[in-house]
């Protein structure tokens, strides 16, 4: 089982792939790090000295030359889903799941994040909130193509339970069609 993990920044991708994974016996990757490892810089560097649009690429490439184990649970970065057809090939791929969260919690959870983000950096707190409404109209028709869809928020250890459930009870099966 091929499972990948989409939503926006600060949806707690990373925290509930590592869970799930857990919870599931498999091994947990996350795509960010990876191309940090494979470019030996950060993302914020990558941005920053080759552009989003590299970045997009790099990020394209890394997903689709990604060999993990044959069991394994991967977070993606935000934009991941929206960006060279990315998300067709993980819904042909894999499992998708959708961390789904409103913007006021995206906002209270990225404040402190800024400067680590290259998106939302020097925004303020008011500057933040529009980005993320806008950014969520965006890519939440990529988002909602996803296999299944669970609250960000609350997530806790029974809706983990709930969710590992689903998944290997139904998979490859959507939940619901889109």
């Amino acid at each position: 089982m091929q499972i990948f993990i989409i939503g926006f920044m600060g949806s707690g991708k990373t925290t509930v792939g590592r869970k799930l994974a857990n919870k599931l016996g498999c091994s947990f990757y996350d795509l960010d790090h990876l191309i940090e490892e494979k470019e030996q810089q950060s993302i914020a560097s990558i941005f920053e000295t080759k552009g989003e649009n590299t970045f997009r690429e790099i990020e394209k490439q890394r997903l689709r030359k990604f060999h993990g184990s044959d069991h394994y649970v991967l977070s993606t970065g935000g934009g991941t889903p929206v960006f060279h057809e990315n998300m067709d090939w993980m819904l042909a791929n894999g499992v998708v799941v959708y961390l789904q969260a409103e913007p006021a919690f995206l906002a209270s959870r990225l404040k402190n994040e800024k400067s680590k983000r290259p998106l939302i950096a020097g925004k303020n707190d008011e500057e933040l909130k529009v980005f993320i409404t806008k950014m969520l109209e965006k890519r939440e028709p990529f988002y909602k193509k996803a296999h299944f869809e669970f609250p960000a928020k609350g997530l806790n250890a029974q809706k983990l339970d709930e969710l590992a459930t689903t998944l290997t009870t139904q998979y490859p099966h959507r939940q619901t069609p889109r």
